[in-house]
């Protein structure tokens, strides 16, 4: 089959009206107005049921200030920043990131045990619940790192049963403490909650998914661009457990952030108390040995000269063991940096060294190592921000060992000063007697350790007040709080779902009409083609062949009886005698209407004869009950007589049929015999009416072939199965002067208010008939054929 679908826009172009009919579209919606009231009910239930089963989620918010003193001395900043023409807090945007990173949250999870969950079974879902909401509170003495899972568990008053697996079933007290899979475990009993018989399900999840899970529902915002001040809130179906979480949060990032900060200061305590212990031991030592001497020597104190040269030695001996110190603090600090390379690691700066330039590089040292260290909880070493703190950190590193090397130089050349006053000391000491001598020295080393004893305490001290007195940067404003549900809400939900509702039957008609292919509305026939529309026919199932007769009032009959008298208008010039039935393609109703339209030819009385040409798939001798053994094939191929190939119709008594008879194998080639021609004179000259039913254009050219005995040709088209591409092609048959008198009949018309068709009939008994071009009445008192082919007396219809 050739479908006529090639042809270009130029050759079928004529006038069309709007592309969209507002009228038809109303009309379309009211025919699947059905169709709505389900939609809209299913999505309502469907929106109500979601409300039933979806738990409530709230948000959780607090409030914190990050406080800066970045700025503290910086007057011309202050102004600018009065006048509103910089920015507010500039380490907020870092704080945000800490705030928001995956540690912090790894240890709110790990410290509130946020991969274990309690589990309600209900009759659709389970539901978790928490703190005072559950029958339960379980206290996690030991947690295995296992893979997540979990266990069923019955609580009644006295006691609780653990359910592992299918068949391990353990019983316990509260408080008793108990092992399983997933670790070591004590339960207490909240008694202001009534158990369910159905049991718990305790989950147990891995940490590390839960804590992604909960950072992603944390949204840490400012609350302007000039204010230090951020929010921290949360989303959760349980707002209990989110205020938990958020203040826990806070208490973990101002932690972090004392921890930064004390660093160095906790590693400086830490030398220091090694330190302590050496020279406490060491001063135990020499006081045991002067307390010897004096005992095994007899002796209680020194002479008045001794005690001048003891307290000169040891004034000398204490600027001697602070140069000393200074110098092993440099050397300590000097390995220090050389063996610990990486840029991590800060330098402790309580160490007691005096000299202003070195402690300046160290702080500074210092505070870039904090700074890399929180930067990195929100990138990587890739990060060029990073790599450029890692390289000012080797720089200070460089010059620190320069400085460190070039103090320890000026330390030694004062030790060698001293070492040569502390050498005439020494000549003087020598000329006192032995044992006074001896026991100088003792005193000399005893106050020397207590000296640097004491230093170190003072140290020590200093450090720990530096350490007590460090604050965080930031300030609660506002402890977590429940700010009330924002989801879902049930008014959105409901009017979301009428939207929905309204829309899947509406997207769905619009759908449908775009991607249909088959006529479906009379308005796409007048704008497609100038081809008249000679009638309509309703659609019926289930009927019979022949749906008109003498008594017949039903609507398709009444419609015949329009095609019969809107045929007088197409022979206006020249009575219509011939008319030939044809269509696009197989099923469209052709024989059905060749054969009807007969029938209501011969109920006028007018003698009608149905020529069966469509001789490769003939259907009009089954519908009619008679045999099609002989008949045109036989009449031109054979010398048969014409009046042996017309046969009468049973119970008609106007009708007659000449069927197709065998199937030929050349049915073209027939029908340009010149018997053909003998026919169809033969048949002009004893029967009023002559209906050639053809095979359909679209297949074979068997139309085109009798087109010339036709008088009239009635294209015929199916409602919802002939494709729209017909419109088009029927138009180029008209313009190319392919038939004569053209008109169209649409077959099988659905009575669809909503697709075009669906107006009424109104035929009935007794009614004139309005359809065609002008009206036409017909008169009662003449005969049909005089009215519609002016020579014949006919009795009434």
């Amino acid at each position: 089959m050739s479908y006529p679908v090639n042809t270009t826009e130029n050759e079928f172009a004529i006038p069309t009206g709007s592309q969209f009919d507002i009228k038809k579209f109303v009309y379309k919606l009211i025919g699947v107005l059905p169709w709505f009231i389900l939609s809209l009910a299913l999505c309502i239930f469907a929106a109500r049921i979601y409300l039933r089963y979806t738990l409530p989620v709230s948000k959780i918010s607090a409030f914190v200030l990050i406080k800066s003193d970045e700025d503290a001395g910086n007057g011309d900043y202050k102004t600018l920043k009065d006048m509103g023409l910089v920015g507010g807090n500039k380490d907020v945007e870092n704080e945000i990131d800490i705030i928001s990173s995956y540690s912090l949250m790894n240890r709110v999870v790990d410290s509130l045990h946020l991969n274990i969950n309690i589990y309600k079974e209900g009759r659709v879902t389970a539901s978790p619940i928490w703190g005072d909401q559950s029958p339960i509170a379980i206290n996690v003495i030991e947690e295995y790192d296992v893979k997540p899972g979990e266990f069923k568990v019955k609580v009644t008053d006295q006691n609780f049963t653990i359910i592992q697996g299918k068949s391990e079933v353990k019983e316990y007290k509260y408080g008793q403490l108990f092992e399983c899979d997933f670790g070591k475990f004590i339960i207490t009993r909240n008694k202001t909650v009534k158990s369910d018989p159905n049991g718990y399900r305790i989950s147990f999840a891995e940490k590390e998914s839960v804590a992604k899970n909960y950072r992603s529902g944390l949204y840490v915002n400012k609350k302007s661009d000039l204010s230090g001040i951020i929010e921290i809130s949360m989303l959760d179906e349980i707002p209990e457990r989110a205020v938990m979480i958020v203040n826990k949060l806070i208490e973990v990032y101002n932690n972090a952030g004392l921890d930064d900060k004390n660093i160095a200061s906790i590693r400086t305590i830490k030398f220091l108390n090694e330190r302590i212990d050496t020279v406490k031991q060491e001063l135990n030592a020499v006081e045991m040995m002067g307390q010897g001497y004096k005992t095994r020597n007899k002796i209680s104190s020194v002479s008045e000269q001794a005690n001048l040269y003891l307290g000169q030695a040891v004034s000398v001996d204490n600027r001697k063991a602070e140069q000393e110190g200074q110098l092993k603090v440099l050397e300590s600090l000097e390995r220090y940096v050389g063996n610990t390379g990486s840029t991590s690691d800060v330098i402790p700066s309580g160490l007691g060294i005096g000299e202003p330039s070195l402690l300046s590089l160290i702080n500074t040292h210092n505070q870039l190592i904090q700074e890399k260290q929180r930067l990195a909880l929100k990138s990587t070493d890739a990060d060029p921000v990073v790599a450029n703190y890692s390289m000012q950190i080797r720089d200070i590193r460089e010059n620190l060992v320069k400085n460190v090397r070039a103090l320890k130089s000026g330390f030694s050349a004062n030790l060698g000063q001293m070492n040569s006053t502390y050498g005439n000391l020494e000549s003087k000491i020598s000329t006192l007697p032995g044992k006074e001598r001896e026991l100088v020295n003792i005193t000399r080393q005893i106050n020397l350790k207590e000296t640097l004893y004491l230093y170190l305490l003072q140290k020590r001290e200093e450090t720990e007040l530096s350490l007590a007195s460090n604050i965080n940067n930031s300030r609660v404003v506002d402890h977590a709080f429940n700010t009330g549900v924002v989801k879902p809400v049930g008014s959105q939900i409901q009017l979301f779902a009428i939207l929905i509702g309204l829309a899947l039957p509406t997207i769905i008609m619009v759908l449908r009409d775009f991607f249909n292919n088959k006529l479906s509305d009379r308005k796409e026939i007048e704008e497609g083609t100038t081809v008249p529309i000679l009638g309509e026919l309703s659609y019926e199932k289930n009927k019979k062949g022949v749906v008109i007769d003498n008594k017949s009032r039903s609507p398709i009959s009444e419609q015949f009886r329009l095609i019969r008298t809107n045929i007088q208008y197409m022979g206006a010039d020249k009575p219509v005698q011939s008319i030939l039935v044809s269509s696009f393609m197989s099923g469209e109703g052709k024989s059905f209407v060749s054969l009807n339209l007969a029938s209501s030819m011969g109920i006028t009385g007018a003698r009608t004869v149905i020529l069966e040409f469509d001789l490769r798939k003939p259907k009009l001798s089954k519908y009619l009950g008679v045999s099609g053994e002989v008949g045109i094939s036989n009449y031109i191929i054979k010398d048969i007589p014409i009046e042996d190939i017309i046969k009468k119709v049973p119970g008609q008594e106007h009708i007659h049929v000449i069927s197709s008879g065998p199937i030929p194998p050349n049915p073209a080639e027939l029908l340009l015999s010149h018997k053909t021609t003998k026919l169809f004179d033969y048949l002009r000259e004893n029967f009023d009416v002559i209906i050639i039913d053809t095979a359909p254009v679209g297949l074979v050219t068997d139309a085109l072939l009798l087109e010339r005995y036709a008088d009239l040709t009635m294209f015929i088209v199916r409602h919802k199965y002939s494709f729209k591409a017909v419109v088009p092609y029927v138009e180029k048959l008209n313009r190319d002067k392919k038939f004569k008198s053209l008109s169209l009949v649409v077959n099988g018309i659905k009575n669809e208010s909503n697709f075009g068709y669906g107006y009424g009939y109104g035929y009935g008994y007794g009614y004139g008939y309005g359809y065609g071009y002008g009206y036409y009445v017909q008169d009662k008192k003449k005969g049909f054929l005089d009215n519609l082919l002016g020579g014949f007396s006919n009795k009434k219809d």
